[in-house]
């Protein structure tokens, strides 16, 4: 459960609805840049610049796509076990 503050609304997030939301956004990401990747094969005959400006969008959007979908859901690093002495 995620608690969001604003200004005159406190907002509760449930776990299952921020994981849901994230795998959306990861398809999301994945179709993107697949069809902007297949968009500069195609390109491709039409000139260097023409593709080079579809690889970079398709870089650009699978960069910020991935970072909008850790700031939703972060994947939690595993605890390093410890020993406590009683």
């Amino acid at each position: 459960m995620i608690k969001l503050e604003l200004p005159y609304v406190t907002v509760l997030v449930d776990d299952r609805f921020r994981n849901r939301l994230a795998y959306a956004g990861e398809r999301l990401r994945v179709a993107l840049t697949a069809y902007l990747r297949n968009a500069a094969d195609e390109a491709d005959g039409l000139g260097r610049k023409a593709s080079a400006a579809c690889q970079s969008a398709a870089t650009r959007v699978d960069t910020a796509m991935a970072a909008a979908g850790n700031r939703i859901a972060p994947e939690l690093e595993p605890a390093v076990p410890t020993l406590k002495v009683v």
